[in-house]
């Protein structure tokens, strides 16, 4: 995690015109975009071309402007939020497969039983089908809160939205996948 001061340090350096600085970011955000995008696509590679565009979008968005308003996290998150849309509304119909491994978005200590692995992975995968059938902006706060860890504020940044929604939010996307999970 970054700290905002720390933050808005490397965004002046990218200003200034240090491509590096702006590596410096892609590689604190870049595997939680990816995870995100990978829990909302059919595929490895669609995911990895999302993310792609999504920084690509972020570099070109930094180049034309000064400054910008809010986190960087936070318009990242919907910019490749809105090429998700995208991509779906150019598809028509949403194919999602559950054939992913765990180990595509969790870190699996090497000392685990293979009993165990099998069972983290039947959980894992009932939780991400339980997940693909609750509303999409419920799926996403669960992404957010949950998997990427991120604070109620940075998700009030990200769906631009005051804190006290945010945590309505969260507090229905659990009942509802809690529903979804019971069925």
């Amino acid at each position: 995690m970054i700290e905002l001061e720390q933050e808005k340090e490397i965004l002046k350096r990218v200003h200034s015109g240090e491509s590096e600085a702006f590596g410096e970011l892609y590689d604190v955000y870049a595997p939680k975009i990816y995870r995100f995008v990978r829990l909302k696509v059919d595929s490895q590679e669609t995911a990895q071309d999302l993310t792609s565009e999504a920084f690509l979008k972020m570099w070109k968005f930094l180049q034309e402007q000064k400054k910008i308003r809010e986190r960087f996290q936070a318009l990242l998150y919907k910019i490749v939020r809105n090429l998700i849309i995208d991509f779906y509304r150019s598809k028509s119909t949403r194919e999602i497969l559950i054939e992913d491994t765990m180990e595509e978005f969790a870190h699996i200590e090497d000392d685990k039983s293979a009993d165990d692995l099998v069972i983290k992975q039947e959980e894992f995968t009932e939780v991400k089908k339980s997940l693909l059938q609750i509303h999409p902006n419920y799926q996403d706060i669960i992404v957010w809160y949950y998997v990427d860890e991120l604070s109620i504020s940075e998700i009030a940044d990200i769906l631009e939205k005051n804190e006290g929604a945010v945590r309505v939010l969260i507090h229905r996307a659990v009942k509802s996948l809690r529903d979804v999970m019971e069925k």
